[in-house]
């Protein structure tokens, strides 16, 4: 199966969740994340804003600025799919661009450096336990992960979660994968592997 089917079928699957387990399972997702000693300990995180079926990011977003984090949160350019982070401080500050993805106003932000982000909540689709993913095909997180240094991690629900995904060589895999029952350490399965 091509990545496309894979991508849709999958999808397909999401936005059949109904909204009490969606709330549910991104809510356990959530305290998981919390949980983490490396989120704790950071003090710069980058997220996504979400939109349903993907795991809610919004409620993830008032709990780290409640922890006094600094949340920054990618602006897509189409045109060489490159991201830059901005500093967001409150939902005003984002605004709806193509996709009617919500990004933060260049305007209303203060761009940071790759070198700030201590975490990375990468998106995607379907994962495998080793960390590799499908995306959402445009290939933004693959160019931006080549030059980051910290840490990766990945917010999935169970059925996203699946026994292998094709990658390529140049893929770069998530540190850890956080699910509603518990966190794949994907580091160290890969390291199993070897």
């Amino acid at each position: 199966m091509t990545k496309k089917i894979i991508r849709n079928a999958m999808k397909e699957r999401l936005t059949s969740l109904d909204e009490v387990a969606y709330n549910s399972y991104s809510k356990q997702i959530e305290d998981q994340f919390l949980r983490q000693v490396a989120v704790s300990d950071a003090s710069t995180i980058g997220i996504t804003i979400s939109s349903f079926p993907e795991v809610d990011t919004w409620s993830i977003i008032k709990q780290l600025w409640s922890m006094g984090k600094n949340v920054v949160v990618p602006k897509c350019s189409p045109s060489d799919k490159s991201m830059i982070f901005y500093q967001v401080q409150n939902f005003d500050q984002l605004e709806r661009v193509y996709m009617h993805l919500l990004e933060p106003n260049p305007l209303k932000s203060k761009a940071i450096t790759p070198q700030e982000i201590e975490i990375l909540v990468v998106p995607g689709i379907v994962y495998c336990e080793k960390g590799y993913r499908i995306g959402y095909g445009g290939g933004y997180y693959d160019r931006f992960l080549m030059n980051y240094k910290g840490d990766t991690l990945s917010l999935a629900f169970d059925i996203q979660v699946v026994k292998n995904v094709e990658y390529d060589v140049f893929d770069i895999p998530v540190d850890k994968i956080i699910t509603p029952n518990g966190t794949f350490l994907c580091k160290q399965i890969r390291q199993k592997d070897e």
